[in-house]
């Protein structure tokens, strides 16, 4: 027997419980055509991955049951693509049967290769330490977290590298180590952006999806 889907779980429980469609926007502040989609399970519909989890959370704490097994239910049914777009495993899975099909290669072909991947590693690895963008890491606050108005952000990044919050410029310790806040003046969804640009212009971002919640 098939299992439920996310949008037939969150919907029965909404009806069971009483509420609306409406009802759920307001609470959450999410578009109502997102949330009929997410009942749907259209979530080629909806954006990015991170957006979809957070919606999920959001709904799931409304209606008090566990986030948790209804992201593994997304990852059971879902890959996140490039871009953070969600495809439907039932897409991928056949691609990748057809590999089980393939002819073997020879013992000669296969070491042949494995050397010649091995040295294109090595050089793309090479590059990859000479060209790489500086470190960068946010300790706070955590995707999905819930928030006041006045945020704090926290993080690391490399010595000799500007940071900035939401395009405003923050101070670096000599560790590297920054903290900032910032003020986010309304309630639902929002993203920060923390990037870091070294000297060569070499620039890492960050994002973090937050609920604003007075």
């Amino acid at each position: 027997m098939q299992s439920k889907t996310i949008g037939q779980i969150v919907r029965e429980e909404r009806l069971r419980q009483g509420y609306s469609l409406t009802d759920i926007s307001e609470k959450s502040k999410i578009k109502l055509k997102y949330l009929k989609a997410l009942e749907n399970d259209q979530f080629d519909q909806l954006p990015a991955a991170t957006f979809v989890r957070g919606y999920i959370k959001a709904y799931a704490r409304i209606l008090d049951i566990d986030f948790k097994s209804l992201v593994a239910l997304l990852r059971r049914d879902y890959q996140e693509r490039a871009g953070g777009q969600l495809l439907p495993r039932e897409f991928i899975n056949p691609v990748i049967r057809q590999g089980k099909y393939r002819q073997p290669v020879t013992f000669v072909v296969l070491g042949v290769v494995t050397v010649f991947l091995a040295l294109i590693s090595y050089v793309g690895w090479q590059w990859f330490s000479l060209n790489r963008p500086p470190k960068l890491e946010v300790f706070v606050p955590e995707e999905n977290q819930f928030v006041s108005s006045e945020v704090v952000v926290e993080g690391q990044t490399e010595e000799e590298t500007i940071v900035t919050v939401n395009a405003q410029p923050v101070a670096i310790d000599p560790d590297g180590t920054f903290r900032t806040e910032i003020l986010l003046p309304r309630e639902g969804i929002s993203t920060i952006t923390i990037e870091s640009t070294d000297k060569n212009g070499k620039t890492s971002l960050e994002q973090r999806t937050i609920y604003v919640k007075f």
